[in-house]
């Protein structure tokens, strides 16, 4: 495996460039070679970099030893969120950062949750940046890049450095900024890629999708970024809405379960519930001038939800578990691809009777 793996991905509040949460060329590789044989695992493409903890070309890419050396915490306050079934707890947070959170997360904000499954520590990060934007007029992909060593993952971007230890249950986080853009995109891209690796441990994932309860069912729409999704929630104004940007399919008891998290919406609206829902459906979006769904067969669906898992299909052992993962859930889920136009009249073949 190489030393370091960089992947590309941006979200909907982070636009740089003109693609989503999941590179192109992974999309056609889970796409078109794994629906023949499920084996992306074989197929993710990686690319290695020299690391070198020096400032190079005004980018400070950060070695092992970054985090061995003390940081300076923002504060002494920390604040804990539930999330589906896991509990974070943030740390290292001075009071203003603490009740901007506790303020913006306020559905999943927790007193007493028991022993977190991950505690993450703030520190100042002591740069300037990390990665140096190098777009020009037309922007460019936001950038993340990452690196496993050993039972370390370490992550680091434009405005944040990180590591993840699911092991040893903690992550630490280096931010360039104390508030405003660069303290919330930072914040928010961690942790994203946080809850995609720990909820894969507990036989769910963190899907490229929205989520939608009507009746007391979720319906997950996914697919890729211009699909469709935000489109499919404002044409529901009187559902609850879980997510317009990602959505957590979570394993519960012998089913499966969708939930919202507050970090990941497009237009950033955190859901009003940290409640999870059965999930009735997981349709592939398709816009059209007609409205039908068709089943999507076994290899098909595997290959279709893979291709929209952002984060943990770019690092090999992680998407082979994801791949394994996303198969033994759509033994019990239903997956179809919705043929929709931009009207309401979608759930008239969606919704369960």
């Amino acid at each position: 495996m190489p030393a370091c793996v960089p992947f590309h991905t941006q979200n909907d509040l982070d636009r740089r460039g003109g693609s989503g949460y999941i590179s192109p060329d992974l999309e056609d590789i889970c796409i078109d070679e794994v629906c023949a044989t499920l084996g992306v695992r074989d197929h993710v493409t990686s690319t290695g970099v020299e690391i070198s903890p020096a400032q190079t070309g005004g980018e400070f890419l950060p070695d092992e030893g970054y985090f061995t050396s003390p940081g300076e915490a923002f504060g002494p306050r920390s604040i804990t969120l539930s999330i589906g079934p896991i509990v974070i707890a943030i740390g290292g947070l001075s009071t203003r950062q603490s009740e901007g959170l506790g303020s913006r997360y306020h559905p999943f904000v927790v007193r007493e949750a028991g022993a977190p499954d991950v505690r993450v520590t703030l520190r100042r990060a002591g740069v300037d940046r990390f990665l140096q934007f190098r777009g020009g007029p037309g922007g460019e992909t936001y950038r993340l890049e990452s690196r496993l060593s050993g039972p370390r993952l370490t992550l680091w971007s434009y405005e944040f450095a990180g590591f993840i230890e699911a092991t040893a249950r903690r992550a630490e986080l280096a931010l360039t900024s104390d508030e405003g853009p660069l303290f919330d995109r930072g914040l928010e891209n961690f942790l994203r890629v946080l809850t995609a690796s720990f909820i894969l441990q507990r036989g769910g994932f963190l899907l490229h999708a929205s989520g939608i309860v009507r009746r007391g069912k979720a319906y997950v729409f996914f697919g890729p970024s211009g699909s469709g999704k935000t489109t499919v929630t404002d044409l529901s104004p009187d559902d609850v809405v879980l997510s317009d940007d990602l959505t957590l399919v979570i394993r519960s008891g012998g089913g499966y379960e969708a939930a919202g998290i507050p970090f990941g919406l497009a237009h950033h609206r955190v859901p009003e519930t940290r409640a999870s829902f059965p999930i009735a459906s997981l349709n592939r979006l398709v816009q059209s001038s007609e409205v039908r769904r068709e089943p999507l067969p076994a290899a098909r669906a595997v290959a279709e939800v893979a291709g929209s898992l952002p984060f943990v299909m770019q690092e090999t052992a992680q998407s082979a578990q994801a791949v394994d993962v996303v198969a033994r859930a759509l033994e019990q889920v239903p997956a179809w691809r919705l043929h929709f136009r931009k009207d309401g009249d979608f759930w008239n073949v969606v919704e369960e009777r």
